[in-house]
C-alpha cells in the first residue's frame, strides 16, 4: 500500500519524531529505498529503535519490509516523473485511482452508507460539486437523497447544529487542504459524526480528521505556468463506490427476501 495512505490511517498514532521520519522519506524516497537505517537515523537526526518502532506503527513487520513497499510503490512516481505525453496521463491516473479504489477495504464504507439516515456531501470547489451532484443523482433510484452542501456557510450551520451520529458527511477535495472550514471538521470530529474524505494520494489535513478514505490520482498539466486538473479521476473514483454500493445494495436485498 502506498506510503502516503499509510500515513493517513494512522497519522493520529505518529509523534513529532515520526513525522520528521516520513517527511524526510517522503522527499528522498528513491535514495531510501537502498538506504541503511543508520544512516537513514543519522540523517533524520532520530534513532534506529525510532525507526522501527515507525514502520510497525505503519503496520510493518521491520525496517526492511519499510524499505521493501517504498521500491515497490515507486514504480507508478517514476512513471509519472518520465511521462511526456498528455494524453497517456490520462490512462496513468486512471490505473493508478483504481488500484488505490481496489485496495481499499469498502466494506465499513458501505456499511455507513447503508446504515446513515442522512447524507450531506461537501465539495471545496465548484468542480468537485459536480462530481458530487452526479454521485447523488446515481443513488436517487435507490431511495437514497444526498443533502449537497453547495457553499461554506452551509456546512458550518449543519456542523453546527444539523448533523448527527446516524448521520454521514462526504467530503470530496482535490488536495485535502481545508484550513477555510477546519474548525467545522474538528468540531464534526469531536462530536464523533462519520466522515468519508475522498483526497488526491497524499499526506493530508482532511484525510487524517476522517473517518474513513478513498483516494484518486490527477496528475496536473502545466500550461503557461498554470496547474491545471482534469477531474475524470474524482467521477471514476465516485462512480467506483456507487457501483460498489449497488453490489452491496442488491445482496442484502436477497439476504432479506431469503429471510
Amino acid at each position: 500500500m502506498d506510503l502516503e495512505v499509510l500515513v493517513n490511517q494512522h497519522y493520529q498514532e505518529l509523534n513529532e519524531n515520526d513525522l520528521q521520519i516520513i517527511s524526510y522519506v517522503m522527499k528522498h524516497k528513491n535514495k531510501c529505498q537502498t538506504m541503511p537505517i543508520v544512516e537513514l537515523a543519522k540523517k533524520t537526526l532520530t534513532s534506529k529503535s525510532s525507526i522501527v518502532r515507525l514502520a510497525k506503527k505503519l503496520g510493518f513487520s521491520g525496517f526492511s519490509e519499510f524499505k521493501y513497499s517504498l521500491k515497490n510503490g515507486s514504480e507508478q512516481l517514476q512513471i509519472n516523473e518520465e511521462q511526456v505525453s498528455f494524453s497517456s496521463m490520462q490512462s496513468v491516473d486512471s490505473q493508478a485511482t483504481l488500484k488505490l479504489f481496489n485496495q481499499t477495504d469498502l466494506s465499513p464504507i458501505l456499511k455507513e452508507i447503508h446504515a446513515a439516515k442522512r447524507i450531506f456531501c461537501y465539495g471545496t470547489g465548484w468542480g468537485q460539486r459536480d462530481v458530487l451532484s452526479d454521485f447523488r443523482r446515481n443513488f436517487v433510484p435507490l431511495e437514497k437523497f444526498f443533502i449537497l452542501l453547495s457553499a461554506q456557510r452551509e456546512l458550518q450551520m449543519a456542523a453546527a447544529s444539523t448533523i448527527t451520529e446516524d448521520d454521514l458527511l462526504i467530503v470530496l477535495s482535490l488536495s485535502g487542504d481545508i484550513q477555510e472550514v477546519k474548525d467545522e471538521m474538528n468540531m464534526l470530529k469531536l462530536k464523533g459524526i462519520p466522515i468519508l474524505s475522498i483526497t488526491n494520494l497524499r499526506n493530508n489535513n482532511l484525510a487524517s480528521m476522517a473517518t474513513h478514505n478513498l483516494y484518486f490520482q490527477t496528475t496536473p498539466i502545466v500550461l503557461n505556468g498554470e496547474d491545471i486538473f482534469s477531474f475524470l479521476s474524482l467521477f471514476q473514483v465516485t462512480d467506483s463506490l456507487f457501483r460498489a454500493y449497488l453490489d452491496y445494495y442488491q445482496q442484502n436485498k436477497i439476504e432479506r427476501q431469503e429471510h
